[in-house]
């Protein structure tokens, strides 16, 4: 059932970030999620960049956003990463989150980087 949230805790520090209205959808920001999974495990080196690609192709084929840009042009990436903290899959302080080594592979990792994290977000969050 874990991995049912991969893409989640990025959705949900996006959604706590709009306030939870109507400027994103909650499919929206797991679809943006799963992207941001995706950039994470390419970065760590445990998903094929092909897969990732392929992945948010279809993601965008299908209509929904794949970076936090293409909703909003400016985010506070300090203020996306402290929403972390308040996620319901924290522990010891830590968030977990569900990445992936590949389409259909997905996984719960616990004490990913924050640097890899914030990586992501920086570079997603960047004017499109």
């Amino acid at each position: 059932r874990a991995l049912l949230n991969f893409g989640h805790t990025f959705a949900h520090a996006l959604e706590a970030e709009c306030g939870y209205g109507a400027e994103l959808l909650h499919g929206e920001a797991v679809a943006i999620g799963m992207a941001l999974a995706f950039c994470v495990s390419v970065n760590m080196g445990l998903c094929p960049s092909d897969d990732s690609e392929r992945a948010i192709s279809h993601l965008k084929a299908s209509g929904l956003p794949t970076s936090p840009a293409m909703i909003r042009s400016q985010w506070d990436v300090d203020r996306l990463v402290s929403h972390f903290a308040h996620d319901k899959k924290v522990k010891n302080g830590t968030p977990t989150f569900i990445l992936t080594r590949g389409i259909g592979k997905a996984f719960i990792a616990e004490n990913v980087d924050n640097s890899l994290i914030k990586q992501a977000l920086v570079e997603s969050c960047a004017p499109v």
